[in-house]
């Protein structure tokens, strides 16, 4: 029977920089692809010498012959002194780039060295493991690496059944697992580890298998510094006693290979056999993994930070969780709510400032078939008019002065989803006339573009002013107009959903309590009795607004109603509801605006003037003049 090529020896070939700033260094060289040196940074080794050229020359194997070749180079390569072109290569030759010099070796035991900082550890420094390019191709060419046999093919198929798992990993912690559960299996590694970098550039130890495998063998804190600093993998041999551990813990081999994502080290795999030695295609593994595992888990990590600063968002926005009410209009509204979220048309959405119109778009967008897609939000009035239709439709780069590079608008970045336009009565006219294009299906071109976009996007349209007037003026464009009206909704006021407003007050106290942490905090009866008689012109913001500087400014344990902090909107009498009141103050202004002419008054009011004359003497009002 023959033996199995694995069986055989290892054959480790390898370059020792014997002169030049990174003497004593040891680079492991590839049998199945050039080895590239030079000033490049793409190359295999990278020199920082100025008599180097980029690619300073290259060495390669094939039919088991070492040969290497000069790079074309402004200096010249030297073989044991000569100059060459090309040239075969045999143990013990040194080979001389520019100001450094190299000895080529060929051995069945792995180069190493000792570390200043700790004599046990000796090590096998290799390749660059750093990520470059878009993180997909650094997966694929992480695993595509190791397609030299059929050994190698089976990683292969590990790293791709990896990358799938990963991919439904959601939090950071079980990213990290999952690939030292496979990691351990595929080398059959006695401990395997994950020592992190904190925000604050300290070590933590992260995950080690098994569980209790950190105190068997600690992971080494110099060890990592050694390898996140060069940025290179390493392979120690000749292992006596772990660092750091307080009694003598004997392993035969270990690997030890960093995490690099970008510009970003997040840490550095620990590999540990307590007896043997590990192969090289073990080693390569624990490579491509680690450059697998470098994206996965600093997109777990991104993940996890946007979904806290989304709960943020949502616990300093109380209230746009969800539609609160009970009163038969709100029920109404959220009926209707239901059924048009079914819909695809457009929706325009009515109501005074302040009652919650992107709290109904929001739900609008939920129950809608879009509703895992994105929703964006633009107040139109907050927009200037010269940039409307750039923020909108987006514009490429030198279409107006400011115009640095490509933007992408609102509605591209919309694609799919939904898009609500509060205060769409501020919109230029222009800006209506690209806006019902879109609506009737049509693509348009962004600011300065010759290209047209074609965009699937639901609109939702909000407005506190009356459109209907706004078309009379010429402001809004009749067609524009009923094309959102399709569907309309109306919110009603706060002053007219009735015990709402109790509700409401109840949610929002509750919620800051928490937020500012004053639990035992309750609001005293005469200030709840002035919230519940307000009038509340500014709806639902203005009283989440007043109840969280309430909560904020009482200096008691219950809310006062001086800390209220109500505007009052003229004189105190005229906070009720009663129509007498608003009446008397509305003639009364008018009167005021006209100088007492019973005419003109008459047409402020919308009313005619003998109605005026009955109402001012049924209200007992001076007339002037």
């Amino acid at each position: 029977m023959t033996s199995s090529p694995r069986a055989a020896a290892t054959q480790y070939t390898y370059l020792t920089v014997t002169l030049g700033a990174r003497a004593g260094s040891h680079f492991l060289l590839s049998d199945s692809q050039p080895n590239r040196i030079g000033r490049g940074t793409d190359n295999a080794i990278v020199l920082g010498d100025p008599l180097c050229s980029r690619v300073h020359a290259i060495i390669s194997q094939n039919d088991g012959v070492w040969r290497v070749n000069d790079g074309d180079s402004r200096n010249g390569t030297f073989v044991n002194g000569q100059k060459i072109d090309d040239a075969v290569l045999g143990d013990g030759h040194y080979i001389r780039v520019g100001s450094t010099e190299f000895t080529f070796h060929q051995s069945t035991e792995p180069p190493t060295i000792a570390t200043d900082e700790d004599p046990n550890v000796s090590q096998t420094l290799v390749k660059d493991v750093r990520v470059t390019g878009d993180d997909t191709s650094m997966m694929a060419l992480a695993a595509i690496a190791a397609m030299r046999d059929s050994e190698q093919a089976h990683d292969l198929l590990l790293l791709y059944q990896l990358s799938i798992k990963l991919l439904g990993c959601g939090a950071s912690n079980e990213v990290v697992t999952t690939a030292l559960e496979l990691l351990c299996e595929r080398t059959g590694a006695s401990i395997v580890g994950f020592l992190g970098v904190g925000d604050d550039g300290h070590l933590t130890p992260h995950t080690v298998l098994p569980e209790r495998g950190g105190e068997q063998a600690p992971l080494s804190e110099a060890l990592t510094r050694l390898v996140i600093q060069e940025r290179r993998a390493v392979w120690t041999a000749n292992q006596r006693t772990l660092p750091s551990s307080d009694k003598p813990q004997h392993y035969a081999d270990a690997l030890c290979v960093p995490l690099v994502n970008g510009a970003q080290v997040l840490g550095a795999l620990h590999i540990y056999l307590q007896q043997g030695r590990f192969r090289q295609s073990q080693f390569d593994f624990a490579i491509s993994l680690a450059n697998i595992l470098a994206v996965a888990l600093a997109r777990a990590r991104h993940e996890e930070s946007l979904e806290i600063d989304y709960q943020r968002l949502q616990q300093k926005s109380a209230g746009f969780d969800e539609m609160i009410g009970e009163s038969q209009p709100m029920l109404e509204l959220k009926d209707k709510i239901g059924r048009l979220g079914r819909t695809s048309g457009c929706v325009l959405v009515r109501g005074e400032s302040g009652a919650g119109k992107e709290l109904v778009a929001r739900a609008l967008h939920k129950n809608s078939t879009r509703a895992d897609r994105p929703l964006l939000a633009v107040n139109c009035a907050a927009i200037p008019e010269h940039l409307m239709e750039s923020h909108l439709f987006g514009h490429k780069a030198g279409a107006f002065t400011s115009a640095e590079r490509d933007h992408v608008g609102l509605f591209q970045q919309a694609h799919l989803g939904t898009l609500f336009l509060d205060e769409v009565g501020e919109l230029t006219l222009a800006g209506q006339a690209k806006l019902l294009r879109i609506l009737e299906g049509y693509p348009f071109q962004p600011v300065g573009a010759t290209s047209e976009v074609q965009v699937d996007v639901r609109v939702i349209a909000a407005t506190n002013q009356d459109l209907n007037s706004y078309v009379r003026e010429k402001k809004f464009r009749e067609d524009l107009y009923y094309r959102l009206s399709v569907f309309e909704l109306v919110i009603p006021p706060l002053r007219d959903r009735g015990r709402d407003l109790e509700l409401l007050t109840n949610f929002f106290l509750e919620h800051f309590k928490r937020q500012h942490g004053r639990p035992s905090l309750e609001l005293s009866p005469a200030a709840r009795q002035k919230l519940l008689g307000y009038a509340w012109p500014g709806n639902v913001r203005q009283l989440r607004n007043v109840i969280d500087s309430a909560v904020v400014l009482a200096s008691g344990r219950q809310i006062e109603p001086g800390d209220l902090g109500l505007r009052s909107t003229g004189d105190t009498q005229l906070s009720s509801l009663l129509i007498e009141d608003w009446e008397r103050k509305l003639i009364r202004e008018a009167l005021a605006r006209t100088s007492g002419n019973i005419p003109e008054a008459a047409k402020l009011l919308g009313i005619g003037r003998a109605t005026l004359y009955r109402k001012l003497d049924e209200y007992g009002i001076e007339r002037k003049g």
